[in-house]
């Protein structure tokens, strides 16, 4: 039979629907039937085949924006009802590998049950006796489900944070948001925050033991992070799941001020909802540290220490960092100092407490190739500070140079040394310092009074010389980084 009826999607699947008359179909790929009260027009079955697609792809946000532009035009339609319905819950239809049957997998949780859903209601209401009695039957089928979870979900702890990024991308490769919100939930954990990790609090668990313990995370958390790298990663259905969900927690419980978005560069691409709040811009911290003022903020809001005491990473997190402080250890002896810096700075991106990997960081930034206990470092750096010149711009490329050590003495590797290290190695950094600075101002006064018996011929800022110097090697780092 020639089929001239608009083409529909099926709710369940997303497969099209073959017409075996007007008013009756089925889906030829999961074998789900309908029945219709009336023939739909065009632009009405166009309309559901895009309400359906961002339904059986999880988009529930999307599903339920088209499915409640439909019902303003045409609140009978009971296909619109019932998707809207479908969409509320989160439900996805997977199939049983037992039965090869595609059967209801709830992926968001509503306090209230579907049997008395709005929506549903009016999808029997306004449905064939024959739709209605199927709708009803899957409507069983997802309370069951969903006071399962809500009995599971008693079971399951608060948590303080909730961090939500995309794991990884359509080839399984880790994405970039993985690496930051591991560090920031290292961090966290670190502090004693309980803190909501899906590959690590969701790891064990079966998949249908997911969406209790995420949505008791969502509701009990009393911050959320967003790690929001690009537009698709935002958006994509798990993510936008999760964020999504909070932002109607915010709507329900009128809550300000407890999330923040960690991004690069414009916040334009971030939901809505976060565009008003203080974010976390990576592009200011190229030396990281971003997940310490997270955590630091984090502490003062929650009533927690900040101040660590004792932490454990993962055996294969420990391996890694391991890995990563050997290789830059071998580059800095080889004097490859951007080589080591990429090192060390992967071992921090782990682990963001580890001393040895802050230390390396700043020794490739200053371009030395041994600590010895701080002397050797005091040394090297001596050795190399200026104080002649034979014209006026040498001496000012001379006092750029050493005020590019002061300016490294002072940046976040340097503080983070401190902060992380042994009490030995922190002290020793602390007096290399004082030692280094007095040094370079000495040399810089002769710099000085050389300088003047030259003619002038420029009178540039010598630090923004020093900081565009350091700011160059950064990009350097970051860049080798990524490779």
């Amino acid at each position: 039979m020639k089929n001239d009826h608009p083409v529909t999607c099926c709710s369940r699947c997303g497969g099209t629907l073959e017409f075996i008359n007007g008013l009756s179909a089925v889906c030829p790929f999961c074998g789900c039937r309908y029945t219709f009260k009336d023939e739909k027009k065009q632009a009405l079955a166009l309309s559901l085949a895009r309400a359906n697609a961002y339904l059986t792809n999880c988009d529930y946000d999307g599903a339920i924006n088209e499915y409640g532009a439909i019902i303003a035009d045409y609140p009978e339609n009971a296909e619109a009802n019932w998707g809207l319905a479908l969409s509320r819950y989160g439900i996805e239809y997977v199939k049983d590998s037992r039965t090869d049957k595609l059967i209801p997998t709830c992926r968001r949780t509503v306090k209230q049950s579907i049997l008395q859903d709005e929506n549903y209601l009016a999808a029997v209401k306004y449905s064939d006796p024959k739709q209605a009695e199927l709708y009803t039957q899957q409507a069983k089928i997802i309370d069951r489900l969903q006071r399962e979870i809500k009995r599971k979900m008693s079971e399951e702890d608060d948590f303080d944070v909730f961090i939500c990024y995309r794991s990884a991308d359509e080839n399984g490769n880790p994405t970039r948001e993985r690496t930051v919100a591991r560090r920031i939930y290292n961090e966290l954990t670190s502090r004693g925050i309980k803190t909501f990790f899906s590959e690590v609090t969701l790891n064990g668990r079966l998949g249908d033991d997911y969406e209790p313990i995420i949505y008791k995370a969502l509701y009990s958390c009393k911050f959320f992070i967003l790690v929001a790298l690009s537009e698709e990663n935002i958006n994509t259905p798990w993510v936008k799941n999760e964020w999504s969900r909070y932002r109607d927690r915010q709507e329900e419980e009128g809550i300000s001020g407890a999330c923040c978005a960690v991004f690069e560069g414009s916040a334009l691409n971030l939901p809505p909802f976060m565009r008003s709040v203080q974010g976390v811009n990576l592009a200011k911290y190229p030396a990281g540290g971003y997940e310490i003022e997270i955590a630091d903020n984090l502490c003062t809001r929650l009533g927690k220490s900040k101040i660590n005491k004792g932490y454990s990473l993962g055996n294969d997190v420990y391996g890694d960092v391991k890995k990563y402080l050997t290789d830059g250890e071998t580059e800095l002896a080889c004097g490859r100092f951007i080589k080591a810096a990429a090192s060390f700075s992967k071992a921090v991106e782990l682990d963001g407490r580890c001393g040895d990997a802050w230390l390396g960081a700043l020794m490739a930034d200053l371009e030395v190739r041994s600590y010895g206990g701080g002397k050797k470092l005091v040394q090297e750096i001596t050795d190399r500070l200026y104080d002649t010149a034979s014209d006026y711009n040498e001496c000012r490329e001379r006092l750029a140079f050493n005020g590019r050590i002061i300016y490294i003495l002072n940046s976040a590797n340097y503080k983070n040394a401190v902060k992380y290290s042994k009490n030995t190695v922190a002290t020793a950094l602390e007096v290399a310092k004082t030692e280094i600075t007095q040094s370079v101002k000495k040399c810089n006064g002769e710099l000085n009074r050389c300088m003047q018996s030259f003619p002038a011929e420029d009178s540039g800022s010598t630090y923004g010389g020093a900081k565009d110097f350091y700011n160059g090697i950064v990009n350097r780092i970051r860049r080798i980084g990524k490779q």
